[in-house]
């Protein structure tokens, strides 16, 4: 608006919605917390958008370390074609899911999941 207020709250993952307008900061980056739909609607407009943002499992769920969401995410998106997320970034997504899986015991898969590290070493 011409008096720079806000005429809609920011769109809020899904376990913010009932909080009410507030932007909730990320600790690191100073980025503002939003939801995975609107990171992804961004990528669709800007090819190179940061993919660190978008999967951020707290675009999700209220658990920082769950990365069910995003590791999926994360491969639907490589196989549309985009790389541009940073190897220490996919190590730590790859990594993460994997010591979840094994932690509830699927270890089986948790091995599935490290088999798609790019870096062999």
């Amino acid at each position: 608006t011409p008096e720079s207020e806000k005429y809609a709250c920011c769109p809020l993952p899904p376990y913010l919605e009932d909080s009410g307008c507030v932007i909730e900061e990320d600790e690191n980056g100073g980025r503002p917390l939003r939801d995975v739909c609107f990171h992804l609607l961004k990528l669709y407009s800007d090819r190179h958008y940061d993919l660190d943002q978008l999967l951020d499992p707290r675009s999700v769920t209220a658990d920082p370390v769950d990365y069910r969401l995003s590791w999926h995410l994360w491969e639907v998106l490589r196989a549309l074609n985009y790389s541009h997320l940073f190897r220490q970034g996919q190590g730590v997504l790859n990594a993460s899911y994997a010591a979840q899986l094994e932690s509830e015991g699927l270890w089986e898969w948790a091995v599935f999941v490290l088999l798609h590290e790019p870096d062999a070493q």
